[in-house]
């Protein structure tokens, strides 16, 4: 049966099993980076006639996709790879997706790019919940606030650190490995890209987080008034694109 797109998030707890040592999400499904070019085969076999899967293979990863990885934006902010221009009317950021994900090509990661824009103030202070490459945490920084970035990933967290150094913000951003890490401390704002069944799973243990949410990741009316029912909150601000909405949350 054909994957989806509200089963991305099983479709990649498949590639995990199977192996893969990074994955990416695009608008309409995963991209997949193996160690060694006979298991990118095997699974490709398996699964990509009829699943939405790009599977690469060999010691390149995930940098076997530069011929498709472009400049995206978000807002004033053009997320765009180490060896791609920025528009001359942008702000720049330099993501190396290396093995984890988030290259700036998902629509979500565009809408909160947008929002980041709108909601952040310099000397704030920000919590990136599933930091992937960095991109919110680093758009954030750019503007002047410093970032607390968590993953479960090892090798989000080590791109995140890699480029917050590309975009001269490594001094503002604190990356860890970690699911909630830093959600004690006091900030201004919690940003978190994730798909919906995540946001309502980890909504119960930001009972005490700050007043403003940023939420990406969510598919359709239907899903954003989820998660504001999970996070208990109303909504202040959204953006879409392609049927695809994030949205600033506010509690009272």
């Amino acid at each position: 049966m054909p994957h989806g797109v509200h089963d991305l998030d099983a479709l990649a707890g498949e590639l995990w099993a199977l192996g893969v040592v990074g994955l990416e999400e695009l608008p309409h499904g995963l991209r997949a980076a193996f160690t060694e070019e006979i298991d990118a085969q095997r699974v490709r076999d398996m699964l990509a006639p009829t699943a939405p899967i790009e599977i690469f293979g060999d010691h390149h990863g995930l940098d076997g996709a530069r011929d498709i990885l472009k400049v995206e934006r978000g807002g004033s902010f053009a997320v765009h790879p180490p060896w791609l221009d920025p528009p001359s009317d942008s702000q720049p950021i330099v993501i190396d997706p290396g093995h984890a994900f988030g290259s700036g090509s998902h629509a979500s990661t565009r809408l909160a790019l947008a929002l980041i824009e709108t909601e952040i103030v310099e000397g704030n202070q920000v919590l990136d919940i599933g930091c992937g490459t960095g991109v919110l945490a680093i758009a954030a920084a750019l503007l002047g606030a410093s970032a607390v970035a968590v993953d479960i990933d090892p090798a989000a967290v080590e791109a995140t650190v890699a480029n917050a150094a590309r975009n001269g913000v490594d001094d503002r951003i604190r990356a860890t490995l970690g699911s909630l890490d830093g959600t004690d401390q006091a900030v201004d704002l919690v940003m978190i890209n994730v798909t919906i069944d995540i946001h309502e799973a980890i909504a119960p243990d930001l009972s005490h987080s700050p007043s403003r949410l940023l939420v990406a990741g969510l598919l359709g009316p239907d899903q954003l008034t989820r998660c504001a029912d999970a996070y208990k909150a109303s909504v202040l601000r959204i953006e879409t694109d392609d049927g695809w909405m994030a949205a600033v949350l506010t509690r009272s």
